[in-house]
């Protein structure tokens, strides 16, 4: 069916109002499951048929390979919607998109094999692995490794491993001297995953180690990330930071969805003198300024964004726009922290009660923004570059 060039979203509306309007629908539909996905510490599998049907697992998918190949900005604010629902559900639509990324650096047939079908990617982008080329007739590599952080292991339908490549027992060197590393992709049925994802949040996200064994791995199936050039046209492989974008917009989902929760708590709630919590101005504040830091942070990231978009889709280059996408997309986590934290902490006790969604919202929006990739080496970098320094960090 895929190879045709058809994929399973051609009659359905997927302009940008469209899609953003159905994860907005759906979002209320996504935080009944909340409380199940975080004790079960798995997005369940009606969810999963849920997500996959509307095809935002593949937002960011090509549509000659399957997907809806939404702009970066449409797919971000999906994933924004979603987490408002709960953040680990956005969590795992945003990597699974983003994974789809790995799909404009391989060859059709591959990337067909791997997402034509609906399949969904894990994986670490951390050479940790190991890679022994094969001679021919069987060119390729035979694989194993450990790797963390596989978000959404438990409905993946392959794994991709970073590795570094041997010949042999010596490892293979570039013409600088380097070390070739290479990203590898094994079917679910060769990966073996370890429950290693036991956290304070994001508990449903599944983001466990995985372990590959001896797995073959044909040429094809893999590239060089940062090295090996796209090979598919579509502009989001010439502007990669864009990529990144929905880390920011999953916090900002998060965000929203903790002033959703403060507004119940003091809509129903009654303090001291049973005054309604909602009469109080320091919970009228709170919410005012938390919704301040949010509705700012996501004007910032959407809006430069959709600037990058637009210069890429024009051939354009410009490494302080790069580097500020990065920024915005850091920015937005932390802005999103600071909201959430001051609404938990305006609400006091109704906060504490791990039954109360934004308990929920606290422990998940911290470790969102402990990753690597909207962490304090992202300001650092985007600093250097708005200095006129080189980034050292990848991805800018």
């Amino acid at each position: 069916m895929m190879g045709s060039g058809s994929t399973p979203f051609d009659q359905v509306d997927s302009s940008p109002v469209a899609l953003v309007g159905r994860a907005r629908e759906l979002a209320p539909k996504v935080r009944e499951f909340a409380a199940t996905v975080e004790r079960e510490r798995r997005l369940p599998g009606d969810l999963v048929a849920m997500l996959a049907a509307e095809g935002f697992f593949h937002a960011l998918l090509p549509r000659d390979l399957g997907g809806l190949e939404a702009d970066p900005v449409t797919a971000a604010r999906i994933v924004e919607e979603i987490s408002r629902g709960d953040g680990s559900t956005g969590w795992c639509v945003m990597l699974a998109a983003q994974s789809c990324g790995f799909a404009g650096f391989m060859p059709r047939e591959e990337a067909l094999t791997i997402w034509g079908n609906g399949g969904i990617v894990a994986g670490t982008a951390r050479p940790v692995g190991r890679a022994i080329a094969t001679l021919q007739p069987d060119d390729g590599f035979i694989v194993s490794g450990r790797w963390p952080f596989a978000s959404g292991s438990t409905h993946a339908t392959w794994f991709a491993g970073e590795c570094m490549v041997y010949d042999g027992d010596e490892l293979r060197k570039d013409a600088n001297g380097n070390g070739v590393s290479r990203m590898c992709f094994v079917p679910s049925s060769e990966v073996t995953i370890i429950d290693t994802w036991d956290t304070m949040g994001l508990s449903g996200t599944a983001s466990n180690d995985f372990r590959i064994e001896s797995a073959f791995v044909p040429k094809g199936r893999g590239f060089q990330v940062l090295v090996d050039p796209p090979l598919h046209d579509w502009a989001l492989y010439r502007a990669l930071p864009l990529g990144f974008i929905n880390h920011g917009s999953q916090a900002i989902g998060v965000a929203r969805g903790a002033i959703d929760s403060a507004i119940e708590i003091v809509n129903a709630k009654r303090g001291w003198g049973n005054v309604l919590l909602k009469e109080l101005p320091r919970l009228q504040a709170a919410i005012a300024e938390a919704t301040a830091l949010v509705d700012s942070a996501a004007g910032y990231l959407y809006e430069t964004a959709g600037r990058l978009w637009s210069s890429a889709l024009a051939g354009d280059e410009d490494p302080q726009l790069r580097a500020k996408v990065r920024l915005a997309t850091s920015h937005a986590a932390k802005a999103s922290v600071q909201a959430v934290d001051l609404l938990h902490a305006a609400v006091a006790t109704a906060a504490i009660f791990n039954a109360n969604p934004l308990s929920r919202q606290f422990r998940d929006i911290h470790v969102a923004a402990a990753h690597v990739m909207i962490g304090p080496m992202t300001f650092e970098a985007a600093g250097r570059v708005i200095l006129g320094l080189e980034p050292q960090f990848p991805f800018f």
